[in-house]
């Protein structure tokens, strides 16, 4: 078996035509299936059945068809490898991580990388809810992502990097304390959108204080927040996350309003990623043993 033999196979199953499959890979017709039966031959089954429909796989060449596939990614993964080790300049890594840790955290992140460890390295980063990075991981899209916890899924590994607790945001000129919950009830609430992790989080705490809050505004991420509390038009109960000195803001953490949530590095099981990607995560892993996790950031 051959990875010229895998691949014509794989072009035959993907295109259901063993003439595409041969422009494809620019070869004659003859050429790739005398290749197939070879391959045939030495498994002793039939891959294709006979069909004027043209390359239907049988049963056998299913199965096969998931294994070839993964063969051949990961010996593109190795060449990809063995290419930016010798030209690290052309190393690429993507990245998809929350709001939350796109105002300090995530261009600290990238510019320690490329100054001590990148050398050159082209980063592509975007910035996205949760559940769109994991779906992002499943697509092959993210080669990891940075964000709060996501439902189990088989297919996302998920490892806890940073702890962010629960705070109130006032602004600057607002003198109240909000020790009592009946005085944080009665104070305009900016909150996180309904359809938020965070949203839910602090809903279950509210109804476990028995705090009905006063929402006014549903606000994006914890910087949207901040801007509309400096603006006075309420305050707000968000994650406590690193940049928020930045904003005109005082901090609070009134006894009452306990938790917060876990800041995931989050990535897929199986997919093979560039060494680029995987050192940066050893990287993102090793700062989080250095401070125990416990930072307003990871």
């Amino acid at each position: 078996m051959t990875f010229d033999q895998i691949r014509y196979f794989c072009a035959a199953a993907q295109l259901g035509s063993f003439s595409k499959a041969a422009e494809t890979v620019h070869i004659s017709q003859p050429s790739l299936c005398i290749a197939v039966r070879k391959l045939e031959g030495e498994f002793g089954v039939q891959l294709f059945q006979p069909s004027r429909k043209g390359a239907v796989l049988t049963e056998a060449g299913r199965i096969f068809l998931q294994d070839a596939q993964n063969i051949l990614t990961q010996a593109d993964l190795a060449a990809t490898h063995m290419e930016q080790f010798a030209q690290r300049d052309r190393a690429e890594v993507r990245i998809a991580y929350t709001f939350s840790l796109a105002d300090a955290y995530i261009p600290r992140l990238l510019r320690e990388f490329s100054e001590q460890e990148g050398r050159g390295c082209c980063i592509y980063s975007d910035e996205m809810p949760s559940d769109q990075i994991a779906q992002g991981l499943r697509e092959g899209r993210f080669d990891f992502g940075l964000g709060s916890q996501i439902p189990p899924d088989p297919e996302i590994e998920q490892i806890p990097i940073a702890w962010q607790r629960l705070c109130l945001l006032t602004p600057p000129q607002d003198p109240g304390t909000y020790d009592d919950p009946a005085e944080f009830a009665a104070a305009p609430l900016i909150c996180y959108r309904k359809d938020y992790p965070m949203y839910r989080l602090l809903s279950d705490l509210f109804q476990e204080r028995r705090i009905q809050p006063r929402i006014l505004h549903y606000g994006y991420s914890e910087g949207a927040i901040a801007r509309l509390v400096e603006q006075g038009m309420g305050i707000g109960a968000v994650a406590e996350i690193e940049g928020l000195e930045k904003y005109r803001v005082r901090v609070l953490h009134p006894a009452w309003l306990t938790g917060g949530r876990y800041i995931y590095l989050m990535r897929h099981r199986t997919r093979m990623v560039t060494q680029a990607a995987r050192r940066l995560q050893e990287r993102i892993l090793a700062q989080k043993k250095e401070n125990g996790g416990q930072t307003g950031g990871p």
